[in-house]
């Protein structure tokens, strides 16, 4: 374990009473924090958490005895601490340490800062707001800002009587003072870490309505918003609700209020009874908003309120067990979805978007385990991601399969009520689980979460031939590497297999290699491995047993489709299946009609294609792309440009994955291109009506117009961006000002994207977009991010380094060889950040290193060969 870096625990913090008066207009604030503290070794300094702020007097006053005057506080920038001094030494027990204190309302996203906005006047505006996770508390205030140091809170806020402050809790009290100004006293917080203290100061509007139990639910934005609150509302009330239910402890708060706020750096911020939102993860019409935009509301909100019993109630103790946090409610916010919308069939999606994202990030070498240590508090920002997230939801699924519904419930429930307003480390879990089930937990997960990276299931025989199957595990690496040691990782690894008989008992593979007796394969037709994709593995047939799972497509389940389709693609590219089983496969999806398959298969398409226009000859890549527009065309052909009444949202989805295929393979076509510009010209004549552009087909009605039009639309779409409001379409404006073809435009996009147009959250879109479109788009985002590297660390470096590293993976993620490898890599290691970066960085670079090594393993197979494609949807027969 890292040596923590911690403040010493000499004194304790039990109780903060904060009064904050903030300056909106001045961008300053105004503060005194009272601490009743407990002096556990007596002492004549007490050392705080504090950044950014000027610390003007501080007192202790003892339980017995007179006030301590502070004759000394030293500010200590690089450790962003403040030691503060006293004449005499303080007595052992209970005090109040009360520290007068300015601050900065800063514009950085983080802290106590400010966000801009247009009223409805036209008229620019600013509210306040915080975020304060992972350590940005001590930005607004001086504290101990650590997820141990538990306290309750009382905020007075006091500010401009025109003007509304929510915080944590309901307010006790307000009083209008002599100068104008409103006095709100906030009501005690229950006991939490200070990470999760929120307030906002602003004008806003708001929807209400109650839970079953009575608490309140509130949706607040900015003015002339609140007609886009309403679905919000809805999934907030049912989702706290069946929280309720099965976590087995009611929501300990009297409301909850959800906030947009139109510069936020992350999604969202599970502040306890005050949760934070980017405007386009909360805010939406439900009649007119885009199936793919609804579902993400929903499993946004669905994941910051599981936070509140897991992350909030319980809070890890440190940051090296980030994922209790971020992996629970990765996998609670799609259960609980799936819950209260079951049509939407969202476990599909999460297969396809989550699992993946996480066996991508998690077969490279410079992964790192669920369970990272983090010595400095500093060093989390690197660890908010896809594994913490997404590889931590994932085995959360995986012993929710062996558990089943029952003991996984049970042993939550226990778990909450043991360690309910306290901290708790993985194990605590592990061992609420092992309880109530008498299933080894503990030891199976251990291999799952304290070393990184997972396996490769090997079939090694044809069971239908001999009725087991025989396996062997490996650790998977996406680049097929080896290295000494590399044979010594095992894990505790279930074992899920189904045939279109049926499905087996759940076992077990414990050592590298074993047997499982397969008792339905009798008139088979095929035998599937990690039946579901419950496991984070990725598993490899030989032949035969591939073939027949080809032969088979139509019968397998959406998620095991889309496994098949990863498994085989992540597989070939690592060396260890043949290239030409993915031609193979592709092939068979030629009908395919599922949206979250297509999502998938639109992914492998976009690997390829990256890898043959740039790995190989130019007859093979326009083999390919043909064999793209054809794979395409029969789903486009049935569901068409135009939403029909009786669409659901699965068929809504559809449209928008199919539709975003066709722009990227059959632009060139006429009569695609023609229908695409005219509904675009529709659609900047009037930006502001739903009606003038369906949302589900608007990123790829926008990518096929400027790349047919050029110039002219590229105007058009900066036009309308100046003057839409909905911020889901902004972000699709900025996909399509980064696909645009000629040199002149791209240069043109990446100047707009740093001209002051683009909120510093999404200056991720263009160059994101870009760097994916091709070669020339890659070159071009490098290019540009050398050119500008000091803007660009300005406008967002500082600000979240979360954001920045980013930057970092998409100057790299468009290249394909080693030589772009090496020169992305001495680029940033060149640079002053490189330290706070090291993770993306040499994530970015392996990344493209096994892009260069499928190169040369496709080379020498048969889908190097454009008669290979050109044949494939001729005949997808084996």
């Amino acid at each position: 374990m890292a040596q923590r870096e911690l403040l010493p625990s000499d004194v304790l913090p039990e109780h903060y009473d904060l009064t904050l008066e903030p300056d909106i207009e001045k961008f300053a604030f105004d503060g005194v924090v009272k601490i009743t503290c407990d002096v556990q070794v007596a002492t004549d300094s007490i050392s705080v958490r504090a950044h950014e702020l000027v610390l003007s007097a501080a007192s202790f006053s003892p339980s017995q005895g007179s006030v301590c005057q502070s004759d000394s506080i030293a500010l200590r920038p690089k450790a962003k601490t403040a030691v503060i001094g006293f004449e005499e030494v303080l007595p052992v027990g209970k005090g109040v340490l009360e520290i007068k204190f300015r601050g900065i309302l800063n514009d950085q996203m983080a802290g106590f800062y400010r966000s801009q906005y247009t009223d409805s006047k036209g008229v620019k505006r600013f509210m306040a707001t915080t975020q304060f996770e992972a350590i940005d508390a001590r930005r607004c205030f001086p504290c101990w800002d650590e997820p141990a140091r538990k306290a309750t809170f009382v905020v007075t806020m006091i500010y401009p009587s025109n003007l509304t402050a929510i915080s944590n809790m309901p307010p006790s009290s307000q009083e209008t003072r002599a100068d104008g100004k409103k006095k709100e006293i906030f009501m005690v917080t229950p006991k939490m870490s200070t990470y999760l203290l929120a307030f906002c100061v602003g004008e806003f509007e708001f929807v209400s309505a109650q839970t079953k139990s009575g608490v309140l639910a509130r949706i607040f934005a900015c003015p002339g918003n609140s007609a886009r609150c309403g679905f919000a509302l809805k999934c907030c009330i049912r989702a706290l609700e069946f929280y309720d239910e099965f976590f087995g402890i009611p929501y300990p708060l009297p409301k909850m209020d959800m906030i947009a706020i139109p510069d936020f750096a992350a999604g969202a911020m599970e502040n306890w009874g005050l949760v934070t939102y980017r405007e386009v993860a909360l805010l939406c019409e439900e009649s007119t908003v885009s199936a793919t935009q609804k579902h993400r509301i929903c499993t946004v909100i669905a994941h910051e309120l599981a936070h509140q019993w897991f992350g909030n109630l319980v809070t890890m103790e440190w940051w090296d067990d980030l994922w209790l946090n971020e992996g629970f409610a990765n996998w609670m916010q799609t259960f609980s979805s799936d819950r209260l919308f079951p049509e939407w069939h969202i476990w599909e999606s999460y297969v396809g978007m989550e699992q993946q994202g996480a066996l991508q990030l998690d077969a490279l070498r410079s992964s790192h385990p669920i369970q990272v240590p983090i010595k400095k508090a500093e060093e989390v920002e690197e660890v908010f991601d896809a594994i913490s997230y997404c590889k931590g939801g994932s085995v959360v699924r995986m012993i929710y399969r062996v558990l089943g519904e029952k003991h996984f419930q049970e042993g939550l429930q226990l778990y909450f009520a043991r360690h309910k307003y306290s901290n708790t480390r993985t194990i605590d879990l592990w061992n609420a689980w092992k309880e109530v089930s008498g299933q080894p937990i503990d030891k199976m997960m251990s291999s799952w979460t304290e070393q990184m990276g997972f396996p490769v299931l090997e079939v090694l025989n044809d069971p239908f031939s001999t009725g087991h199957v025989e396996l062997k595990q490996t650790w998977f690496l996406a680049d097929g590497s080896k290295e000494s040691g590399d044979d010594a990782k095992v894990w505790f690894c279930p074992v899920i297999v189904a045939t279109d008989k049926g499905e087996s008992p759940v076992s077990f593979l414990e050592q590298k290699t074993g047997k499982v007796e397969i008792p339905n394969l009798a008139g088979a037709s095929f035998m599937k491995l990690n039946f579901g994709q419950h496991v984070p593995v990725r598993v490899l047939y030989p032949e035969p047993v591939f073939k027949r799972l080809v032969q088979n497509l139509k019968t397998l389940p959406a998620e095991d489709r889309i496994g098949l389709l990863s498994d085989t693609f992540a597989t070939c590219k690592a060396g260890a299946a043949d290239p030409g089983f993915i031609v193979d496969l592709l092939s068979g999806f030629k009908e395919e009609l599922n949206h979250n398959v297509w999502s998938e298969l639109s992914a492998c398409l976009g690997g390829l294609e990256k890898i043959i226009l740039q790995g190989l000859d130019d007859d093979t890549g326009s083999a390919f792309q043909d064999f793209c527009s054809k794979l395409v065309l029969p789903a486009f052909k049935y569901i068409g440009w135009d939403q029909l009444p009786t669409d659901d949202d699965n068929q809504k989805g559809l449209r928008s994955t199919v539709l975003s295929a066709v722009a990227k393979y059959c632009y060139k076509d006429p009569s695609i291109s023609a229908e695409a510009v005219k509904r675009c010209k529709a659609f900047v004549a009037d930006p502001n009506t739903a009606a003038s552009l369906n949302a589900d087909i608007r990123l790829a009605v926008f990518d096929v117009a400027v790349k047919s039009e050029g110039d002219a639309m590229f105007d058009e779409l900066i036009k309308a961006h100046d003057m839409v409001k909905d911020g889901a379409a902004k972000i699709h404006i900025y996909g399509a000002l980064g696909k645009a073809q000629s040199a002149t435009l791209r240069n043109r996009a990446l100047e707009f994207n740093l001209s002051g147009s683009v909120r510093s959250q999404d200056l991720i879109y263009i160059p994101m977009a870009m760097a994916s479109s091709g070669k020339d788009g890659a070159e071009a985002v490098f290019s540009w991010m050398q050119a500008q590297y000091e803007r660009i660390y300005e406008m967002i470096g500082a600000t979240s380094m979360m954001m920045f590293q980013n930057m970092v993976r998409v100057s790299g993620t468009g290249f394909v060889s080693q030589e772009k490898a090496d020169a992305v890599e001495s680029f940033w290691k060149a640079k002053q950040v490189y330290q706070n970066v090291q993770k993306a960085l040499a994530q970015t670079v392996e990344n493209i290193r096994s892009n260069a090594k499928f190169v040369d393993r496709l080379k020498n197979s048969k889908a190097a060969k454009a008669p290979t494609w050109s044949a494939a949807m001729a005949d997808s027969r084996l």
